[in-house]
């Protein structure tokens, strides 16, 4: 009868499992400032599409995480408060 009032929840106890979120991180190398211009304006139309992509990953150890996206799980792995 206890058990029916524990919550499940997801035990990360160390700091691998943020550290651990795989990512993505891309260097684009320009000619000159217009171009530079063009490639930023062309990205930040496309960037929050790509962020709402991997924020439907919300698997943590084999369960399902109430998450938006993976920055609270890395700010809070690294965190020794």
């Amino acid at each position: 009868e206890e058990m029916e009032n524990v919550r499940p929840s997801i035990h990360m106890d160390a700091m691998a499992f943020g550290m651990g979120c795989c990512c993505l991180q891309i260097t684009f190398q320009a000619q000159d400032v217009d171009e530079s211009r063009f490639m930023y304006d062309q990205l930040a139309v496309v960037a929050p599409i790509m962020m709402a992509l991997t924020a439907s990953t919300p698997f943590l150890k084999g369960r399902i995480a109430d998450t938006d996206s993976r920055w609270g799980i890395i700010s809070e792995s690294v965190d020794d408060r």
